[in-house]
């Protein structure tokens, strides 16, 4: 099963189903410091939406969902494991989740955040096209970097201006090669881990011909290190 909600329908959905933590995040990344009486008009017409929509009825002035829509939405509370990438492209930044289970349900949040297409995936073939990361785990070694110098590369890329030789020297010549390609964009990985103490990873990375590095602090300096979706998955082991 797919569905296609707005931001509101999504909150609302997820209320309904005591998924007040994951409700309120969204609440908060799309709307921000909203009036709890705006919030409360933006629900009221979420209630609509879900109803047209078949997910929603009222019997006896009781909500009642849709059953194989409600099995569906509490798979996503019920997950352990919710990793989400920002991808940066040249139409612009767009993000996609992935909540962990046995199968992965699939978040892609549209339209700045207002629009959610959610659906259900058993392995993960399509999965590293949809976050833009390599599938497998490339040789090669680790190097660092100073950030400052790092980001100095960087904000030239995106602005378009020339590079000195020696800036580019203390790069590996193929990293370089994907930073230049992509134009100084760059992809961001949250990685949450939930339960009791929530715990939270976060990263750079850049894929670039089937290759993918991760870039990570470590004080001043970067580390960036060959970079996959088996690495990725292979955490949660």
């Amino acid at each position: 099963m797919n569905y296609t909600l707005t931001a509101e329908e999504y909150i609302l959905s997820l209320l309904l189903l005591d998924g007040a933590e994951v409700a309120h995040s969204i609440k908060e990344e799309v709307f921000g410091e909203i009036s709890e009486k705006e919030l409360e008009t933006r629900l009221d017409s979420a209630t609509s939406g879900l109803i047209s929509k078949g997910l929603l009825t009222f019997e006896n002035q009781q909500e009642r969902m849709d059953e194989t829509f409600k099995s569906f939405m509490l798979g996503l509370t019920k997950v352990k494991r919710v990793i989400r990438c920002q991808i940066a492209s040249d139409d612009g930044v767009f993000s996609t989740s992935l909540f962990c289970h046995n199968s992965f349900f699939i978040q892609n949040a549209l339209y700045d955040n207002r629009i959610y297409h959610l659906y259900e995936k058993s392995d993960h073939t399509d999965l590293p096209a949809l976050i833009d990361l390599n599938p497998y785990v490339e040789s090669g070694e680790s190097f660092s970097i100073k950030e400052q110098l790092f980001e100095r590369v960087i904000d030239k890329l995106l602005g378009n201006e020339e590079l000195a030789n020696e800036e580019i020297e203390q790069f590996s010549p193929v990293f370089f090669k994907a930073l230049q390609e992509k134009k100084g964009k760059l992809n961001a990985l949250y990685d949450y881990h939930l339960g009791q103490q929530v715990s939270i990873g976060s990263l750079l990375y850049i894929t670039y011909e089937e290759k993918s590095w991760s870039i990570e602090n470590k004080g001043d300096t970067l580390i960036i290190s060959p970079f996959s979706l088996q690495d990725l998955l292979e955490v949660e082991k």
